[in-house]
């Protein structure tokens, strides 16, 4: 079986079809691969950008928690303090309302009172 030039012509022509074929599939898939990677370079911008927004704003809220924690140390022991000097003020208040004298002077007072009223 001998091939003629007009299965040769044939051949060729399938060939170079065959060609078009892989080059159209080959250009539509390098289109379709660098959209993909514009479209990941884009994205991953994007996500840098947000992530280095989120780290600023991280770092803005634990320096703002570390300042309201300081805070909170010295109101409480502020208030540690006063507390301890409100105590300190009742245990000599009570000490001078249970001492002999301050009973004569509450006493005196009523009895110089009812004098002054009689008259």
């Amino acid at each position: 079986m001998t091939l003629t030039n007009q299965d040769y012509d044939t051949l060729i022509t399938e060939l170079i079809n065959e060609i078009n074929a892989v080059r159209n599939k080959y250009d539509a898939f390098s289109q379709f691969t660098e959209t993909k990677v514009a479209d990941f370079v884009h994205t991953n911008r994007h996500l840098k950008n947000e992530l280095a927004q989120r780290t600023q704003d991280l770092a803005i809220t634990n320096a703002q928690r570390a300042q309201l924690h300081a805070e909170l140390v010295s109101l409480t022991t502020r208030i540690d303090r006063l507390l301890t000097q409100r105590d300190k003020a009742r245990s000599r208040v009570k000490f001078l309302e249970a001492s002999r004298s301050y009973r004569i002077e509450q006493k005196l007072r009523s009895i110089v009172s009812r004098l002054l009223l009689r008259k």
